[in-house]
């Protein structure tokens, strides 16, 4: 399982995402247009220097990837989000 990054720009795969996040590949993208799917992407620092975290949201899912600078996933892990409350500014 690998991600693409080239020149600081991530690519996933809606099939990569879509198993974990609980919806069919061809629902990613017009999910992540709507705003549904939400995905963060943070650059490693120090010791984590070459690695990166991808977060995607959808609904009360949590896919979470950690790879290395090639795209390859290190660890993944994926969290169903129960009882989730808001929280007020």
């Amino acid at each position: 399982m690998t991600v693409e990054i080239e020149q600081g720009t991530v690519t996933v795969s809606a099939d990569m995402l879509a198993g974990p996040l609980g919806i069919e590949p061809d629902e990613v993208q017009p999910l992540m247009r709507k705003g549904a799917i939400t995905g963060l992407v943070e650059e490693g620092v120090g010791e984590d220097g070459g690695r990166y975290r991808l977060t995607f949201r959808h609904g009360g899912r949590r896919l979470q990837l950690i790879c290395d600078e090639d795209g390859h996933v290190l660890q993944r892990s994926r969290t169903v989000l129960v009882g989730r409350t808001s929280v007020l500014p």
